[in-house]
């Protein structure tokens, strides 16, 4: 019993510490680095992700860490920034077995879907544990997208991105 309130009460910290409503950060110093956080590999819900300072990720390949030991996701970035309302290349690497689904949540409960999802078999050089996808996504507003993804076997994972 005391090992549960324990959870709760983190629970809670974590979920004030989230996006606040509009995709904006929630009180996040300047300078920290894109976060993230998640939903359990066991299929039961945690608190939303935090949300990135800002939509600067560096050029090129930027990894962002999600639910951790479960759940990354590697963006294909020109320009160093992830901007809304235009296409963008991002692979997932997920643990667990079984088929992948993926959708994001935005600002103001906006949602959206990948434009497409394809699993890769080999061939990678990206050293995650779990099997690779790659997809394209448009993000169409700006501000806090957690993207959420579902295995057959049960496992969740979530990363949160922000979109300028």
């Amino acid at each position: 019993m005391r090992l549960r309130r324990s959870v709760l009460v983190l629970a809670a910290l974590a979920a004030l510490a989230g996006c606040e409503r509009g995709g904006q950060p929630a009180g996040k110093p300047s300078g920290a680095g894109p976060k993230s956080l998640a939903t359990s590999s066991a299929g039961t819900a945690a608190p939303a992700p935090s949300c990135p300072p800002d939509n600067r990720y560096g050029s090129g390949l930027a990894e962002v860490e999600g639910t951790p030991g479960v759940f990354w996701a590697l963006l294909f970035i020109a320009g160093g920034e992830l901007r809304a309302g235009e296409r963008t290349k991002v692979a997932f690497r997920m643990t667990g077995a079984g088929d992948l689904t993926l959708h994001a949540e935005g600002p103001e409960g906006a949602t959206t879907e990948p434009m497409e999802v394809i699993g890769h078999s080999g061939g990678s050089t990206w050293q995650r544990p779990g099997d690779e996808w790659g997809s394209q996504w448009t993000f169409p507003t700006a501000g806090c997208w957690t993207i959420r993804a579902d295995r057959t076997d049960g496992t969740r994972g979530a990363v949160t991105l922000h979109a300028g």
